[in-house]
């Protein structure tokens, strides 16, 4: 039964992990706002995306073992797409209450 369940599991995971790809529209246009002063993301999206890419800048991590360097990097990198892909769905979300206050 778990044979069963876990590649459907893994598909899923991918498909989640896309979907700021399918949406990088919405992604620029955030990002337009947030340039703009339209838009302010939040506190924790703003730590994560300075602190991730900082990480993946700076050399004082694990940069030194090639393997386990880009390992964690590509980690970091990941958790800042889940980061901006929560964010994106925060935007979609006040664009829907802005646009339902003008009616």
């Amino acid at each position: 039964m778990m044979s069963r369940v876990t590649p459907l599991r893994k598909a899923a995971h991918i498909q989640h992990g896309f979907q700021l790809v399918k949406n990088r529209k919405t992604l620029w246009a955030m990002l337009k706002d947030v340039w703009k002063g339209r838009y302010k993301l939040s506190f924790y999206t703003t730590f994560v995306i300075i602190m991730g890419l900082l990480y993946v800048v700076l050399p004082f991590d694990f940069d030194w073992i090639p393997f386990l360097g880009w390992l964690d990097d590509g980690f970091i990198i990941f958790l800042v797409f889940k980061r901006l892909q929560k964010e994106t769905q925060r935007y979609i979300r006040a664009k829907v209450m802005e646009r339902k206050g003008e009616h």
